[in-house]
């Protein structure tokens, strides 16, 4: 599955490619190894986070905030994303360099670096404000311990263009009705569009609980074949195509999107009625990192409702702690969430079945 934490972005406008990878990559060597960096004699926490837009609002609005609560100076990294930041990390880290002391990463990237023991147990102790995450953002690993806390949410919507495209659309039904031939940009591959499709067709996701239900599942995206123009794998080449006018609309990131319409594109982001898929980012620890006092304080920093805020606000992602515990409007939740239940991603599915799920889409789908 290529999630955010895997397409690889190189968007045009880094301020909109709010995951762009650098052209390099991590240079992890150049990190510096655990305890190195130093401000006035006080410890540094090295944070990393996707890149561009993204990375940038962290470094503007987040970690000055965590400063001047904590004191604790922050060193902002702007990460590759997926298995090349992955990789690397872990072979870091088995050679005793830590590289960073927090990474965000997608659901599918804590699992390969639980699975190659590459993260530190938290004190969760320490840390009250986890009080305010759903147990669902909170990820354990076997044998116990927490290794992976949830930092924020995005979500994939409807992203269509609102001056040729009236009324605008309320449900995934209509990337499949006839008149839009040659219309859509939609992530290919073992993407979201599996899910989508399994909850407006399907009754919802538990199809692709077999292999059958996956190979029925596949054989309803490729009726979207007619209609599809650009099968993307990268948010920058989707940003492109909506800003161009190429597309007249598809599967996007909600965030980027209000970030794009915002500045001038010609770019409405949907929440279809069968709701938009999200998924979410968590904080994560390599055990090589020494700074495990400054690591969780950042982790309860960012469980409180002044950060969530900002998230929602200002970096222009969904929060993750309880509504109710944050200031928040009903204009501000509408920008970043909305109030339809969202389309979840399988993980336990995606886990075990990625390489059927893109085998069954080069098969059926781009054949």
């Amino acid at each position: 599955m290529e999630t955010r934490g895997e397409a690889r972005r190189t968007g045009a406008r880094t301020p909109l490619s709010r995951r762009a990878v650098l052209a390099s990559g991590l240079a992890l060597a150049g990190c510096g190894a655990a305890g190195e960096e130093t401000a006035g004699g006080a410890p540094v926490l090295r944070v990393s986070t996707f890149g561009g837009f993204f990375e940038q609002g962290f470094a503007a609005y987040i970690y000055p905030e965590f400063t001047r609560a904590t004191g604790i100076k922050v060193r902002s990294i702007a990460q590759a994303e997926g298995l090349t930041f992955l990789m690397q990390l872990i072979s870091a880290n088995r050679a005793g360099i830590a590289p960073l002391d927090r990474c965000l990463n997608a659901p599918l990237d804590v699992l390969r670096g639980r699975r190659a023991g590459i993260w530190r147990r938290i004190d969760t102790g320490k840390m009250p404000n986890l009080g305010n995450l759903p147990a669902a953002f909170i990820s354990r690993a076997p044998g116990g311990g927490v290794d992976a806390v949830g930092a924020l949410g995005w979500y994939v919507t409807f992203a269509c263009d609102p001056t040729r495209m009236r009324p605008l659309p309320d449900s995934w039904k209509v990337l499949w009705q006839p008149g839009y031939k040659n219309a859509w940009g939609l992530n290919g591959g073992a993407s979201y569009l599996f899910e989508i499709t399994a909850t407006t067709w399907f009754g919802g996701p538990d199809i692709l609980g077999s292999r059958a239900g996956i190979h029925q599942v596949t054989r309803k995206i490729a009726e979207l074949v007619p209609n599809v123009k650009l099968w993307w794998d990268s948010e920058g080449v989707m940003q492109t195509a909506l800003e161009n006018q190429d597309v007249l609309g598809g599967t996007y990131f909600n965030d980027v999107a209000t970030v794009m319409a915002q500045n001038g594109s010609p770019v409405a982001s949907v929440f279809p009625r069968e709701g938009g898929v999200i998924e979410f980012g968590s904080w994560c620890q390599p055990t090589a990192s020494t700074k495990v006092a400054e690591a969780e304080a950042f982790i309860d920093f960012m469980a409180s409702p002044k950060a969530q805020e900002i998230v929602a606000r200002q970096i222009g992602s969904a929060p993750l702690i309880r509504r109710e515990l944050m200031d928040l409007t009903p204009a501000d939740y509408a920008r970043v969430g909305g109030d339809i239940p969202p389309i979840n991603i399988d993980l336990k599915m995606r886990s075990t079945q990625l390489d059927f799920l893109s085998s069954e889409f080069e098969s059926l789908v781009l054949t």
